[in-house]
């Protein structure tokens, strides 16, 4: 059954002008409002009919949104200070979320064909696309907060803004070992090493080889969410070997783990350490509070509006900037008395 505005209104409590004004980046729009929106288009697959709308789209100042990964709550934050600063300096944004199987540069083509936006804002995933896929685009346009394959497209090419994920989260490996953690395990999701979380599980192990420590076990999620984390830790914890420490490449995934660990009757800290990454709201108000990798999103998502518009207006040269992040010293993370060995 095909859905429409009204169907996703209806599945989110919300008025129909509030999905459109959420689709549109039009007018003020609660995060907590927004975020029900955004989880009643995910969950129906919903595709908005843009040629049923009257605007003249040559006509307007806009830029587009292609947004992997959307009800992720770092990404919902990120979106916020998205469209204050576009709404500040008079442009609209197109907000086109797609599904993580789905070519983002296909769906920014054919958001420019139809809308006919100034630029595109890509944001999350990773990018594995090579040049002559990128020369379809004809219109500039910024990663945020994504991967990108710098050996098949030079940096000439595009614009990024974004973390060192690869050092940010080898720290986070030195620190797990420093604190006499060797029976370590880190929760990914996708394999490929030029994806986020295939580099955040590499950087991870790779620290631990360099420490002098085995690697860490995998354990794979099926999806960025907190069911996601509480199923795969589940899976963890029915294995006979015992871990004191468990890293999650996203805090979405770690506040699931530690649900399942406090269900198994163990304890965080104490029996299994838990770390995340990203640093959203709800981390600081979990009980204990989640260690993680905060980053600075409110910060990256402005620079990232910036570098686009300034593209736009003034023809400026692509540009890559690298935001450092902070390691939040959470409740869920202790240091053992005694290292224990393998």
């Amino acid at each position: 059954m095909e859905v429409n505005m009204k169907d996703i209104a209806r599945h989110a409590g919300v008025s129909v002008s509030t999905v459109s004004r959420v689709l549109n980046g039009q007018g003020y729009i609660r995060q907590e409002t927004r975020e029900k929106v955004l989880r009643a288009i995910e969950k129906y697959h919903y595709i908005p009919n843009n040629s049923a709308r009257n605007l003249k789209r040559e006509a307007v100042k806009a830029v587009g949104i292609v947004v992997k990964g959307f009800s992720n709550p770092f990404f919902v934050r990120m979106l916020d200070v998205v469209q204050r600063v576009l709404e500040e300096k008079g442009y609209l944004m197109y907000l086109h979320p797609i599904d993580p199987l789905e070519d983002e540069v296909e769906e920014a083509v054919s958001l420019v064909k139809e809308k006919k936006p100034m630029g595109i804002l890509f944001l999350g995933g990773n990018f594995e696309h090579g040049r002559e896929k990128l020369d379809l685009l004809s219109v500039p346009y910024v990663m945020l907060a994504m991967m990108m394959n710098r050996d098949r497209v030079e940096d000439s090419r595009y614009s990024s803004v974004s973390i060192d994920d690869y050092r940010e989260t080898y720290e986070v490996g030195r620190r797990v070992w420093r604190a006499g953690h060797r029976r370590v395990a880190v929760m990914g999701f996708h394999e490929r090493e030029t994806s986020v979380s295939g580099l955040r599980v590499s950087a991870f192990q790779q620290a631990l080889w360099d420490c002098g420590s085995a690697e860490g076990r995998i354990i794979k999620a099926d999806s960025f969410s907190m069911e996601a984390g509480y199923s795969a830790a589940q899976k963890l914890l029915r294995q006979e070997e015992h871990i004191t420490c468990l890293f999650c490449i996203a805090d979405v995934l770690a506040l699931g783990a530690m649900r399942a660990i406090h269900e198994a009757g163990l304890r965080v800290p104490e029996d299994i350490a838990v770390i995340g990454f990203e640093g959203i709201e709800a981390g600081r108000f979990s009980v204990p509070s989640l260690a993680t990798v905060r980053q600075p999103g409110e910060a990256m998502a402005e620079s990232g509006v910036g570098v686009l518009i300034g593209c736009i207006e003034q023809g400026r040269q692509s540009s890559h900037l690298v935001f450092p992040a902070e390691f939040f010293e959470g409740e869920s993370f202790v240091k053992l008395e005694e290292p224990l060995v393998l």
